[in-house]
């Protein structure tokens, strides 16, 4: 009995940090998953739905990374972090109010838990999201000579 508590325990860690760590993508997964349906109602059929879907959730994981890093204005890297952080911040709130729902009644600790849990799974992805940025090249590297103190 204790070895399926310890495995458990393990478990639901490993759960947790998969949260924390996919939480970037909220957004493709559902862009995608909303295209594939749609296309599959519109009699696209399942495999055009399938691979619809996929390369839908695909671009706007490439777009969005591309135009964070490339993008200098801080209004619309603000703008692109928050479209990629609400969706996380939904999902977190979702899911932990799932987790902790089983162990907790239904009330105002619940929701509170749930609030925190996807307000800090939404900075994670930010947080993550603003971590793909290009590093920029060394100024003295290979730009200007080097000039000696005299």
């Amino acid at each position: 009995m204790t070895i399926f508590l310890v495995l458990g325990l393990f478990a639901g860690l490993y759960l947790l940090w998969l949260l924390f760590r996919l939480a970037v993508y909220a957004l493709p997964v559902a862009s995608g998953i909303s295209l594939a349906f749609w296309m599959r109602d519109h009699d696209y059929g399942y495999l055009a739905a399938i691979l619809g879907g996929f390369a839908a959730g695909v671009a706007v994981l490439v777009i969005g990374q591309f135009l964070f890093t490339v993008i200098r204005s801080p209004i619309v890297r603000l703008a692109i972090a928050l479209l990629f952080a609400i969706p996380a911040g939904i999902a977190g709130y979702h899911a932990v109010q799932g987790v902790i729902g089983l162990a907790i009644d239904p009330g105002m600790m619940l929701s509170t838990l749930s609030w925190i849990g996807g307000g800090i799974i939404a900075v994670t992805a930010w947080i993550r999201l603003a971590s793909l940025e290009i590093s920029q090249p060394a100024q003295g590297a290979a730009g200007a000579p080097a000039t000696t103190a005299r």
